[in-house]
């Protein structure tokens, strides 16, 4: 499955960068995106170093070109040219909220106080949208905390990162419309926009479509068992 043009041809440690994400990024070593980000490198023999970092300081490693690639990636993110692979993923975001209030378009949440995390990308209509109140607090499980709480009516999460919070905020009587996101954004790797970027972007797109059709890419994506965060 190794790749014997990326060996010779990208002999350097290929530096990417991302951001903590519960589940998907729980540090360099662990989490979905990184199971993922290194069974692509090591089919094609490419040595990685993945930087985790705070959001802002990774785009700005990325868009500065200290770091080759970033990931997860997403248009609202990307203010420049990028070489970018397939989508791999959708960012699926749904409202949480109180149980008996039923909430799940943009609409829907005008006049509330909705919660979202800090440095985390949401739909531009949603952000847009003048007659949402937003409050932001440092992570997932504050912001279901506080919808517990009382003190937000209702919180923008992707499913699964929401469903983490919520399993380890021990929080209750809190529901999601299951099947009605409220935005979907792709997400993708971003490699700088150079001839060795658009090499990398190939390679990865190349190996996420042979994985898919081997059936590895479902079992690290879907089949994976969620494990509490340390």
């Amino acid at each position: 499955m190794g790749s014997t043009t990326a060996t010779v041809t990208f002999a350097k440690t290929l530096r990417l960068t991302t951001f903590p994400i519960p589940l998907m990024v729980e540090g360099d070593k662990k989490g979905i995106f990184i199971d993922l980000t290194n069974e692509i490198a090591k089919r094609n023999n490419i040595k990685i170093a993945i930087d985790v970092i705070p959001t802002g300081k990774s785009l700005l490693a990325f868009s500065s070109g200290r770091a080759d690639g970033f990931f997860p990636g997403l248009d609202v993110y990307m203010p420049r040219k990028t070489s970018r692979t397939l989508a791999f993923y959708q960012k699926a975001d749904f409202v949480f909220y109180k149980k008996g209030k039923v909430l799940s378009k943009i609409s829907d949440l005008e006049g509330k106080k909705v919660g979202l995390t800090f440095r985390y990308p949401y739909a531009k209509e949603l952000m847009d949208n003048k007659k949402i109140r937003f409050e932001f607090a440092e992570d997932d499980i504050a912001n279901m905390r506080k919808l517990g709480q009382g003190l937000i009516e209702a919180f923008v999460v992707e499913e699964r990162s929401g469903l983490k919070a919520l399993e380890l905020s021990g929080v209750r009587d809190v529901g999601y419309q299951a099947g009605k996101p409220l935005s979907v954004q792709e997400v993708y790797y971003a490699f700088q926009d150079s001839e060795e970027g658009r090499k990398y972007a190939d390679i990865f797109s190349k190996t996420l479509t042979k994985m898919k059709n081997d059936g590895h890419f479902e079992k690290i994506m879907f089949n994976r068992q969620s494990e509490p965060s340390p």
